[in-house]
């Protein structure tokens, strides 16, 4: 069907043409009976022209007819056709997930977590502290690092952190710890709009945590949501020195 539709459309113009000269000649024959009926003499004559007559009136109307069909077959149903093919088909939505820049858990300010089972406190004077973590890299970028604690440096209780957080396009820098007694997950223990050029960066509290070798992170953020290397500095918390009697 679609086939014919577009060969009827292709040859409109061809179609047009005979249909005129079809018309043409048909008018032409109408006149020729109408002037035949009037000088006729005998009946068969007359019959004779009424005929020729009526055969004009009807080529002229099929002619006509030829026309319209076709008209309508290449100004209505052929673009129809063609735009149904070139419609495309419709897929569903496909929606893209950006990742998080960091996976952590909610923001809390200095939080109270609760100390997991592992190996027990070392007792002050008794033991010597937990070998230091790794060093890891991301603190050599300006604006982003931490001068204080140093790497491996050992921390009790509330800790200091000095260094930067001010870049281009600064939005907020938070702390990150992660060690044994998260459970090896990273937990915000601070979060701060204000930058900081050299200065202290915040304090957060080391006692809610059992001893060992952690890694304390600074994630300096931008506007847009991105953010550098974080700084990564490796600490080992110890138990608090007792109080004198």
């Amino acid at each position: 069907m679609r086939t014919l539709v577009q060969f009827v459309a292709r040859i409109d113009v061809f179609v047009y043409a005979l249909a005129a000269v079809g018309i043409f000649f048909a008018i032409r024959g109408l006149f020729q009976a109408r002037r035949a009926m009037r000088v006729a003499v005998f009946g068969l004559e007359r019959e004779a022209a009424r005929r020729k007559r009526r055969g004009s009136l009807s080529m002229i109307i099929i002619l006509l007819a030829l026309a319209g069909a076709v008209y309508v077959t290449s100004n209505i149903v052929a673009p129809n056709i063609e735009g149904l093919a070139a419609r495309p088909t419709e897929t569903p939505p496909i929606v893209f997930v950006s990742p998080e820049p960091t996976a952590t858990q909610p923001l809390l300010l200095y939080p109270t977590i609760t100390p997991t089972i592992g190996l027990p406190p070392a007792e002050a004077g008794t033991e010597a502290p937990p070998e230091p973590a790794e060093v890891v890299n991301g603190c050599e970028i300006i604006g982003a690092n931490i001068t204080s604690p140093e790497p491996n440096q050992a921390v009790s209780g509330q800790v200091v952190v000095e260094g930067q957080a001010n870049i281009l396009g600064f939005a907020q820098y938070k702390f990150e710890i992660q060690g044994p007694g998260t459970g090896g997950d990273w937990v915000v223990v601070g979060t701060f709009t204000e930058p900081v050029n050299n200065g202290i960066l915040g304090t957060w509290d080391s006692t809610s945590l059992m001893p060992g070798n952690y890694t304390l992170r600074l994630v300096v953020s931008r506007q847009d949501g991105t953010f550098p290397t974080p700084c990564e500095v490796p600490i080992v918390i110890v138990e608090p020195l007792p109080s004198g009697p």
